[in-house]
């Protein structure tokens, strides 16, 4: 109907293209070239190591009021996950800065574009990072930062591969604005990152040596539609570097990872900062963890500054996909892909059935 249609241009809008795919469960892949209008990297889907198994590194680091401390939390916690194997390292949500608003701009970077090499003065992180993927040859997904671009600021995440070059740039996409109330059980919570922050306007996809992955950041992980878009695009494993705080963290942090290990039939990779011992800083959840895809937690830290590497298998995808087939059994002739129009509140839906 018109209304669908409309309702797919809305949702694919976000990507950057308009590919109306024939139905939902159907959606094709996007040829190497297109890959950088989504925000992603274009790698060798051909290569040797493709579709064989890999460690990821889970740097789970104290962030600190001192950028240079932060930085130095965050080497010496990459060259501990390099150690023990890992050939992904992946950082938390802000590690280089506090997690507060009033931070942002103090903190923020400027990045160069895709394949452009960080300067230190301008972005001392990124240019970490991106000296430790060249120095070690390993590939590094490098949390988030406050990044300065214009009079714009995004929270977002960068990739560099085995060579140190950047290769993708992830702007989070949905911005955490909450207003949750205290109970008798939890603490309560009120953030507005949209108050400094701008939005992305682009998903993000990164071509691994040996298996494409989906990037998000923190708040985009409560978004199935956004996670299906990933693994419609085909990725195989999905990274979320995030700061859940003592409220949502014990409450959703595994439920989410898990659910969009389940939606996806992906890997998910929660990442996050240690929490704090300072009482007055934001209080990060931690519990950074691998769930597979068959949503079974793999590996979970505590909360305290750790690093934990573990095995993906992407094959290990492809088998569940097999065995549980759900892309291949939505029902296009009853929804869109990710959402129903909207319909005025009481009224029947146009599809119900009696």
């Amino acid at each position: 109907s018109r209304n669908m249609l409309a309702q797919q241009r809305r949702v694919l809008r976000l990507v950057g293209q308009l590919v109306l795919p024939a139905s939902p469960c159907s959606t094709p892949l996007l040829p190497q070239q297109q890959l950088r209008a989504f925000g992603s990297s274009s790698g060798n889907m051909t290569g040797a190591l493709w579709n064989t198994k890999f460690k990821i590194g889970m740097c789970q680091t104290s962030v600190s009021t001192k950028k240079e401390v932060s930085l130095e939390n965050a080497k010496k916690a990459g060259a501990e996950a390099i150690k023990q194997g890992a050939q992904v390292v992946i950082f938390g949500e802000m590690l280089s800065c506090p997690y507060a608003t009033k931070f942002f701009v103090e903190y923020g970077e400027r990045i160069p574009a895709i394949g452009g090499v960080p300067e230190q003065d301008k972005a001392p992180t990124a240019k970490l990072f991106s000296d430790m993927a060249k120095d070690n040859k390993v590939w590094i997904v490098g949390g988030s930062i406050p990044e300065l671009d214009g009079d714009k600021v995004y929270n977002t995440c960068l990739v560099f591969d085995d060579k140190g070059v950047m290769v993708a740039r992830h702007r989070k996409v949905h911005l955490f604005d909450i207003d949750v109330a205290a109970t008798d059980k939890r603490p309560a919570m009120k953030f507005k990152e949209s108050d400094v922050l701008s939005p992305g306007e682009t998903m993000t996809l990164v071509d691994f040596p040996w298996c494409r992955a989906g990037i998000g950041i923190c708040y985009d992980v409560r978004f199935p539609e956004y996670a299906l878009m990933l693994k419609n695009r085909g990725a195989k494993m999905l990274i979320y570097p995030g700061a859940f705080n003592m409220t949502t963290g014990p409450a959703h942090w595994s439920v989410l990872a898990r659910g969009r290990a389940n939606d996806s039939q992906c890997y998910v990779a929660m990442v996050s900062p240690a929490r704090s011992e300072n009482p007055m800083d934001y209080q990060a959840w931690g519990h950074s963890m691998l769930v597979s895809p068959w949503a079974e937690i793999q590996t979970e830290a505590e909360h305290q500054p750790t690093v934990v590497v573990a095995e993906v298998d992407p094959t290990e995808a492809d088998r569940i996909r097999e065995q549980v087939p759900t892309s291949n059994q939505k029902r296009s002739d009853l929804y869109v892909p990710y959402a129903d129009p909207q319909v005025p509140a009481g009224s029947p839906s146009k599809r119900a059935r009696t």
